[in-house]
């Protein structure tokens, strides 16, 4: 972050408060020492005490002025700061005079006044202060060397005692420096880490979705840990009210945080699952193909993954590249920021996470585990919109469990309920990702394929007459299906539902367990189209009504 766009309260010591501590530092040291010293060091020879009181006099008040004039803005400010510190200098330098030259003890409040504003304003301004003072003694030593300044037994210059003098000034002051940008440097990243810890709760507070909390995460880690790609992994199990939720979203550098589809779930022994086993941070040094840092984090070789937990409902991981050197300050600094943005994050994850869990449960129905039908109509209408703006192809189905209703007599509503549970569960595992599975209404289901030709609607249809011949069953299991498919804008959601409908009702007329498509003659899949699969014989039917 540079100096300009830093936040003002990120800045150590505020002007005010400098103006109010060099102001302390002046009363005590610049004019109370000096007035002691002459106390201790006058001679006969020594000037009257109003020739220091005075001077010191006059420096408080300007000093005061000036601070009053602070306010104004930031440039009165400066030189509130600025101005009076140099006539600091020049009036420890008329002291120095005063009270012995080079041999008093106002040498060492010079010292004290280097190491002060050093402290105070910054290592900076310590080194320019102890050049000026050099440069005032050496002119109040050459004065008196060559008689511009009466000598009042005071030595003139001395290189010895003068280089003397210097060394300890200069030790003083880069010392100071030193040490000041040191623990400056850090006092500041430890203040923009809070502050970005503070920005980061704002955000988690205000995120509505996983999404939107690992996105908050990710700016946090790719700015406060200074890291070239971070990805955040969340994996949510397989429920009663859905089925597992495997979420990853990755940042690099600059660029917006992306939602990555198609990611394959950690595999076991893979990085993350070795972590989220451990259940503590990870520093990896990559020695061996790892198919999620590989693809994910760009084939990083060096590593930080966070493991955390959802609250009992699911867990998730935070990974980062690290190009730090290995147990330096710089990189336990930037785990223990990461570590703590987690930590926030986590509950954040948690909160939303069953906010999500409780509007999928509005969504869901209750005893299949796949969406409603409320949800099942938001979804396409969304779809279709999509489809309409990327002129991409869209297919419904529709799916009626061949004589649900004489299954349910026979052998009861508790055997029919089981024989739903499981065909919503065959549906879901055979829906590809981003695919909406519903519940249409009693023993009718419904799947919206965004992005699928007849192709891919025609092989889901036939992979779904296949699994749903092994659902668990008094019976086997057979369904006929309805089909429509439209590409780009011009269609409704009801005409492609009555579409769907239309072919339904022709694969029912035209025999059940098969597949029919609006616009096709003929079934797209069945007994008549599927070789080698055998027609379906009811415990209920006669032999010669095998339909």
């Amino acid at each position: 972050m540079s100096q300009a766009s830093a936040p003002q309260d990120l800045d150590l010591l505020p002007l005010a408060d400098r103006l109010r501590w060099l102001l302390a530092v002046r009363a005590g040291l610049v004019v109370a020492l000096p007035l002691a010293a002459w106390a201790v060091t006058r001679t006969a020879q020594t000037l009257p005490l109003q020739y220091l009181l005075v001077p010191g006099v006059a420096l408080l008040a300007f000093g005061l002025l000036l601070q009053g004039l602070s306010g104004r803005g930031r440039r009165w400010a400066v030189l509130a700061i600025t101005a009076p510190v140099m006539l600091d200098a020049v009036h420890l330098g008329w002291a120095l005079y005063l009270t012995g030259g080079i041999d008093s003890p106002v040498v060492y409040v010079i010292v004290l006044h280097v190491l002060a504003v050093s402290l105070l304003s910054s290592f900076r301004s310590g080194l320019k202060m102890a050049l000026w003072h050099s440069l005032v003694v050496m002119c109040v030593l050459e004065g008196i060397t060559t008689g511009s300044l009466p000598a009042r037994g005071v030595e003139g210059f001395d290189k010895l005692t003068y280089s003397v003098f210097l060394t300890v000034v200069w030790v003083t002051a880069v010392t100071t420096a030193v040490l000041g940008a040191v623990n400056e440097r850090e006092l500041r990243r430890r203040r923009y880490d809070e502050e970005a810890l503070r920005r980061l709760a704002a955000a988690l507070h205000e995120a509505e979705s996983t999404t939107e909390v690992a996105e908050a995460l990710l700016d946090f880690t790719v700015d406060a840990a200074d890291a070239a790609v971070a990805a955040v992994h969340c994996h949510v199990p397989d429920g009663a009210t859905g089925p597992a939720v495997d979420l990853a979203v990755r940042r690099r550098g600059d660029g917006e945080a992306e939602e990555l589809r198609g990611i394959a779930p950690p595999a076991p022994g893979s990085l993350l699952a070795d972590v989220g086993a451990r259940g503590h941070t990870f520093l990896a040094a990559m020695t061996a193909p790892d198919p999620w840092v590989d693809e994910v984090l760009d084939g990083a070789r060096r590593v930080v993954a966070i493991p955390f937990g959802l609250d009992g409902q699911g867990s998730g991981v935070l990974t980062f590249t690290d190009d730090a050197r290995t147990g330096s300050r710089i990189q336990q600094r930037r785990v223990g920021v990461a570590e703590q943005a987690v930590a926030h994050a986590a509950t954040a994850f948690a909160r939303v996470a069953l906010l999500e869990h409780l509007q999928r449960s509005a969504l869901t129905d209750g005893l299949t585990g796949v969406s409603n039908r409320r949800a099942f109509d938001a979804a396409l209408d969304r779809e279709l919109s999509i489809a309409a703006r990327a002129d991409a192809p869209l297919a419904v189905l529709i799916f009626d469990l061949d004589h649900f209703k004489k299954l349910n007599d026979t052998f009861g509503h508790q055997a029919g309920d089981d024989v739903l549970r499981g065909v919503g569960a065959a549906l879901r595992g055979s829906a590809r990702q981003g695919d909406v599975v519903a519940r249409y209404g009693g023993e009718e289901f419904a799947v919206v394929m965004p992005g699928a030709e007849a192709d891919d609607a025609i092989a889901f249809a036939r992979r779904i007459r296949t699994v749903l011949a092994e659902v668990e069953a008094p019976r086997t299991i057979t369904a006929s299906v309805g089909i429509s498919c439209h590409r780009g804008a011009g269609a409704a959601a009801a005409d492609l539902l009555h579409a769907a409908d239309t072919a339904l009702y022709a694969s029912k007329a035209g025999g059940r367990d098969q597949a029919r498509m609006d616009g096709v003659e003929g079934p797209v899949s069945g007994v008549a189209v599927d070789d080698g699969v055998l027609p379906v014989q009811y415990p209920w039917q006669e032999p010669a009504a095998a339909h």
